[in-house]
């Protein structure tokens, strides 16, 4: 997915995903039982904040702390993260949890598009019907997240991958993915193939699927434990 594309995403989920709270700051919300959505904006806030500062800082080598005393709201903080991503090139150094030659600022920009996605369905669950993921957005999204936080996490590589293999199909697109390890890496193969599960689904779907909000009109083949053994890897 092009990087203006994923750039406009970033504003546009954010602004829905504020939006959706206001509506009420008490819902809880389904997929993080700890917060409500007064929590949610508090969290995405605070994830605004500090990914403005890697861009600030603009270095590959360590993470920078935001401003801890920031009087700024929400609102303010996505107009400011928006803007910088915006006055950057998508090759300006940028830290990030993953391998240091990924570490730049179009690796920012889709992963806040991503954030503001997932979490933007998050808020509007909470108050009422959430709208689908966008499809071209949600496929790019399951690629993410395979490229991302199913192999790095901010405390180290993933290493402990199922031995079995999930077979991912989109139904409302082109889109497939063959999920199986070999030597303590994830491979990701893009065949038509039979896994010893398989996922059928929107691109919506299946992105929310992965990140571990699985949906009723999902469908499922095969042993359902190794599906649950993939979805354990969702952050």
């Amino acid at each position: 997915m092009d990087h203006n594309t994923l750039l406009t995403a970033v504003e546009r989920e954010g602004r829905a995903l504020l939006a959706a709270a206001e509506r009420d700051p008490s819902a809880r919300i389904e997929h993080c039982p700890d917060w409500d959505a007064s929590g949610l904006v508090d969290h995405i806030a605070g994830v605004w904040s500090f990914m403005a500062a890697q861009i600030e800082a603009a270095s590959p080598d360590k993470p920078t702390g935001p401003d801890p005393d920031d009087p700024s709201t929400a609102s303010d903080r996505l107009s400011r993260l928006v803007a910088l991503l915006a006055s950057v090139e998508p090759a300006t150094p940028c830290w990030n949890w993953c391998p240091k030659e990924g570490r730049t600022a179009s690796w920012m920009v889709r992963r806040m598009a991503h954030e503001n996605n997932i979490h933007r369905w998050d808020a509007e669950n909470a108050v009422g019907n959430p709208d689908p993921l966008d499809a071209d957005l949600a496929h790019d999204g399951v690629d993410e997240i395979l490229d991302v936080s199913w192999r790095h996490l901010p405390s180290g590589p993933v290493g402990d991958y199922p031995s079995s293999t999930l077979h991912l199909h989109r139904t409302d697109g082109d889109g497939e993915w063959l999920l199986s390890s070999a030597g303590g890496q994830l491979v990701v193969g893009h065949e038509h193939a039979k896994g010893d599960a398989a996922a059928r689904g929107t691109a919506s779907d299946l992105n929310l699927l992965v990140w571990g909000r699985r949906q009723p009109t999902l469908e499922v083949f095969g042993d359902e434990a190794v599906l649950d053994a993939w979805l354990a890897l969702a952050p």
